[in-house]
């Protein structure tokens, strides 16, 4: 109780809404030199202090001449300006059906007359206390929606601003690059070009579009589409972390067109991020695979196989956020932001480590269903 007062020591504003004068003697005598004490000696005074605000606390006598303390608390609480400001009624009735009206009206308290001047202090600092510490929750909280506000001001201008034009630069290398007349030199600036651009959209992906679609808000622009284009160009773009590892990527062993309902884009992102997971934990030497298996049960699945095994420690976790096997340089977002990108899709992701020694990654997406996929 000490540190409460201690705390309150000229530090709040406690306004007494009481008719009677001896009533009003008692309490602003115990909590002078704790708080400033506004008085008002009858209903319409005390609305009137209490719409002028800097208020902590109002103590609210029931029995007043023309507006009584039930019909105060009614008012302020339905009032914008006063709705916040903690109600405590003073009273000289013993009667519980005024209790449960008054708290259903907004009260926070009763305090009883007559009542030890220690205790009104108690009871007042406790409740000043509680009310500071709600207004800096409910500050803290503005400040926080006002950051996620920017945040997403920022997420749109990016998306249209980067994103957009983003889009038509990554399809001209590929028209590039299908000119017969193309030297050598020319064919590896273009790729740069490419490669360049899909690692750009990545970053772009991950840093603002995860929430988006954490919080089930992305705007999928969802189409029909082969993803062996797709898979290529991830494969591709892995390169520059398998050479140096001579790590192999055995591509699909499908020759023909693998149609999915989904993003591209958003394939690219979850295809790279779970390769690039695999070809880490392979290690060097080694081999990873990538199988696709034709429309079970409306999908299309693609099932990537790697050597070494999850760590059974975080085998249940493995696609939620920040969960890593302590990977140099990992953060654990990988495979939860790929997750999330099939989720988004229709689609879903499954871990398997029962083969000893080896990781397999099953990925389902919705089948397209305009587009005949073999058997």
């Amino acid at each position: 109780m000490h540190t409460a007062l201690n705390q309150a020591v000229n530090n709040g504003t406690v306004l007494l809404v009481e008719d009677q004068p001896e009533h009003i003697d008692v309490v602003k005598a115990a909590l002078d030199g704790h708080f400033t004490v506004k008085i008002a000696t009858h209903g319409e005074l005390g609305l009137r202090i209490a719409k002028q605000g800097n208020l902590d606390l109002i103590l609210l006598d029931i029995m007043m001449p023309g507006l009584d303390g039930f019909e105060v608390c009614r008012q302020l609480k339905e009032d914008p300006a006063t709705q916040d400001i903690p109600v405590v009624f003073l009273t000289a009735k013993q009667n519980f059906d005024d209790e449960t009206y008054g708290l259903r009206l907004g009260a926070m308290d009763f305090i009883r007359k007559p009542s030890n001047p220690a205790v009104i202090l108690a009871r007042v600092a406790n409740l000043v206390e509680l009310h500071r510490v709600k207004q800096e929750l409910l500050q803290r909280n503005q400040e926080l929606l006002h950051t996620l506000h920017i945040r997403e001001d920022m997420d749109n201008m990016a998306r249209h601003d980067l994103k957009g034009p983003l889009v038509g630069i990554l399809g001209l290398p590929e028209l590039l690059l299908s000119d017969p007349n193309l030297t050598e030199e020319q064919r590896t600036m273009i790729q740069v070009i490419e490669t360049n651009g899909y690692t750009m959209l990545e970053m772009i992906n991950r840093s603002l579009d995860l929430y988006k679609m954490e919080s089930g808000q992305y705007p999928l622009q969802s189409e029909q589409f082969d993803l062996q284009g797709v898979l290529k160009r991830v494969l591709l773009d892995l390169e520059r972390y398998t050479s140096p590892m001579n790590v192999t990527i055995l591509p699909p062993d499908h020759d023909q067109p693998f149609y999915v309902c989904g993003e591209r884009l958003l394939c690219y992102s979850l295809f790279h991020n779970l390769l690039l997971n695999a070809v880490q934990a392979a290690g060097e030497n080694q081999t990873v695979s990538v199988q696709l298996v034709a429309q079970v049960q409306g999908q299309q699945q693609v099932i990537i196989r790697n050597p070494g095994a999850v760590p059974e420690a975080i085998r249940d976790r493995f696609f939620e956020k920040y969960v890593t096997a302590e990977k140099q340089g990992g953060i654990g977002l990988g495979t939860y932001s790929a997750w999330l990108a099939a989720k988004t899709q229709g689609g879903s992701i499954q871990l398997d480590c029962r083969r000893e020694g080896e990781t397999t990654i099953t990925v389902a997406l919705p089948a397209a269903v305009a587009v005949a996929t073999p058997n």
